[in-house]
């Protein structure tokens, strides 16, 4: 009598699984969890065998050889369990943006291994990821095609909507790729820019979103596990933050799509704002680095350490606490975008910006000297 109940076809199973969301929603982030966990070993003794590994030097701070493809089990994870979530809970037409998804992923995830075995320029790295972004704008049709009203901008014109879109997703895969500097901090901050989209996905209905958001949850707490530990460590690389930093985009462009339809919901009021405070450390870090390297006269893409998570690290912060430093702050200027949603969106931003600047700058105000801190005007 009891097995009667149970459901038997796939109709069944997915009505049962959305009238349980909440349960769903973390068998799904305990599924990639759990897939991650299982494949980051095997990607770490391949890497140790063909010496697929991260050497210290005077930019590094890390200590011993440590491999570099994480990225390859934070992929297996992800795209294993949002294809299994598609099989349960998407309609047709996000299957068939599932499958560009997939592929587009894919060929992120083989430049992400070539460049961190043989090294890309670049110049042709850059070309890839602008391939990458223009396909899966025209292939999906996932554009931003609003500000909100930001700088008094409504409605986008299509071919400008579509570049935007476009800049913007290789804007942030490179943003997300340059911060990963420190232990902790890309998968940290991936799990809370994710997160943070899994519930608005979740309470705005889209349930199905909200899954794909928390795959990555699960494959980024599962690499956190490893990128922590002390015997067997491993690094996300470009193969996982360029990955990674794709997929951030992907749910930052259809969160910014949803909000222009729906501007009425509360999860969608001053959308950009509330955005731009989410990425806020990775945007303004970045943008504070090509400056100097700029002023410098050097290429914007080359590496050094006058990153904000180096800063800390000087300052005497270990990794774990430097990057609880830059989470917390996230987490703080993203409330205080949303407790600004009742404002006119000009003022949400007039105050948001200010206090996100202030804060990354605080670190430039203290100064260590003789094992003493003092504190100073900030710099660049």
């Amino acid at each position: 009598m009891i097995l009667e109940t149970f459901p038997k076809s796939h109709s069944e199973v997915t009505a049962f699984l959305v009238e349980f969301k909440l349960l769903s929603a973390c068998c799904t982030l305990l599924f990639s969890l759990v897939v991650t966990v299982i494949v980051m070993p095997k990607v770490i003794l391949i890497s140790k065998k063909k010496n697929l590994t991260a050497q210290p030097n005077e930019r590094t701070s890390h200590k011993g050889i440590v491999p570099t493809l994480g990225g390859i089990g934070v992929f297996t994870g992800l795209l294993l369990t949002a294809n299994v979530a598609a099989v349960l809970f998407a309609n047709y037409s996000q299957l068939i943006d599932l499958v560009i998804f997939n592929i587009l992923v894919l060929m992120l995830l083989l430049v992400g291994i070539s460049d961190d075995i043989m090294t890309i320029a670049p110049r042709r790295k850059f070309f890839f990821q602008l391939l990458i972004a223009f396909l899966f704008v025209l292939g999906t049709n996932i554009h931003i095609d609003s500000f909100g009203g930001l700088f008094g901008i409504q409605q986008l014109p299509v071919l400008f909507a579509i570049g935007f879109s476009v800049f913007v997703i290789v804007l942030i895969i490179n943003a997300y790729n340059l911060i990963d500097g420190i232990d902790g901090l890309a998968g940290a901050l991936g799990t809370l820019i994710s997160m943070v989209m899994a519930l608005v996905f979740f309470y705005s209905d889209y349930f199905f979103y909200s899954l794909i958001s928390l795959s990555l949850v699960g494959a980024l707490v599962g690499f956190l596990i490893y990128n922590f530990s002390l015997r067997r460590k491993i690094f996300l690389g470009d193969t996982g933050s360029m990955v990674v930093g794709f997929v951030l985009a992907f749910q930052i462009i259809l969160y910014l799509e949803l909000s222009a339809q729906q501007p009425e919901m509360l999860v969608f009021k001053n959308a950009p704002v509330f955005v731009l405070a989410l990425l806020s450390y990775p945007l303004i870090d970045t943008l504070r680095v090509f400056c100097i390297r700029i002023r410098n006269k050097r290429s914007p893409f080359s590496a050094d350490r006058c990153h904000i998570h180096h800063r800390l690290i000087d300052l005497g912060l270990p990794h774990k606490w430097a990057t609880v430093f830059i989470s917390v702050y996230t987490l703080m200027v993203t409330v205080l975008a949303f407790a600004l949603n009742d404002l006119p969106i000009h003022t949400a931003f007039a105050i948001m910006l200010p206090v996100a600047m202030v804060l990354l700058l605080l670190p430039f105000t203290v100064h260590l000297n003789d094992g003493k801190f003092s504190v100073g005007l900030p710099g660049l």
